[in-house]
């Protein structure tokens, strides 16, 4: 989305109660999908009614689709949605930004809702903004990521989904950290000498490519356990916030990772990157 034009055709595809209906149900699925047959069930609307809510969803990128044998999967597509709300709430899309008067935010807060179509809206926009929410608590301290801490998680998924794999363990979060061209975390890296495509080399070489084409990911208990350490090491550090620092810090200090390995197996002292690390972040603090 370049910018808030762009939503237009997307808020189109939404203008029906039977649209809202599917991404109700998809989000309510979330991340398991539905296949057309359970959707129709559920629906109770005719099959070629159901088909033209579904591709016009797909177009818009609302949702995504999988075939499995002689079954069509539906996904509710997340970052989309996360793109909406960011939208809608912040006033911005990704790479462009809004200016609102002091009055004109006064005048839309004021302005009341007067349609049904209008209410349908806020009733179904609220019921994603709570789905995120949710979402948000599985991983420890969500709630304190940093933008840029929130941008690796969603790289190390890109990373994940790029090889064809479902679980998204240390090694793709390294890679997400290895993504972010600037900031403390990058720094580190550069000082280092550890750079991207030598490090997603050694990975691939490490773990291979999957066999499917997963529409979600999920984090394997090792990943679940450097957000642990890395909302550890925040308290320790006093911050009120978890950033890539602390991510970083949480695959060293677990130490036994594929992003460890491939780290080791390109001659880094993993030791003394944690070191350089803390260094740097206190040095940062001052």
């Amino acid at each position: 989305m370049d910018d808030s034009a762009s939503y237009a055709d997307v808020f189109a595809a939404l203008g029906s109660e039977a649209r809202l209906d599917v991404m109700r149900l998809l989000f309510a699925a979330y991340p398991e999908g539905m296949n057309v047959g359970d959707l129709k069930s559920r629906l109770k609307i005719p099959n070629s009614t159901l088909s033209h809510h579904l591709e016009k969803l797909r177009i818009e990128e609302l949702v995504t689709v999988r075939r499995d044998r002689q079954f069509i999967w539906y996904y509710a597509n997340v970052q989309m949605f996360e793109d909406l709300l960011t939208f809608l709430y912040n006033g911005f899309s990704s790479s462009e930004q809004v200016s609102i008067t002091e009055q004109q935010t006064k005048e839309r807060n004021t302005k009341k809702i007067s349609t049904q179509e209008d209410i349908m809206f806020e009733d179904f926009f609220g019921s994603v903004q709570t789905f995120f929410g949710k979402l948000r608590l599985k991983l420890p301290g969500f709630q304190r990521f940093t933008e840029k801490a929130i941008q690796s998680i969603s790289f190390a998924q890109e990373e994940t989904r790029s090889l064809q794999h479902k679980w998204v363990g240390t090694e793709q979060i390294l890679l997400g950290l290895l993504r972010q061209e600037t900031g403390l975390v990058a720094r580190v890296f550069s000082e280092s000498g550890i750079e991207l495509e030598p490090v997603r080399e050694a990975v691939e070489s490490i773990i291979g490519h999957g066999s499917g084409n997963p529409n979600t990911t999920c984090f394997t208990p090792r990943a679940k356990k450097i957000f642990d350490i890395a909302l550890k090491q925040a308290k320790q550090l006093k911050h009120s916030y978890i950033g890539t620092e602390h991510l970083l810090l949480g695959i060293l200090i677990e130490g036994e990772g594929v992003g460890v390995r491939a780290l080791k197996e390109l001659g880094f002292d993993c030791n003394e990157l944690e070191e350089q690390l803390q260094i740097a972040i206190v040095q940062s603090s001052v």
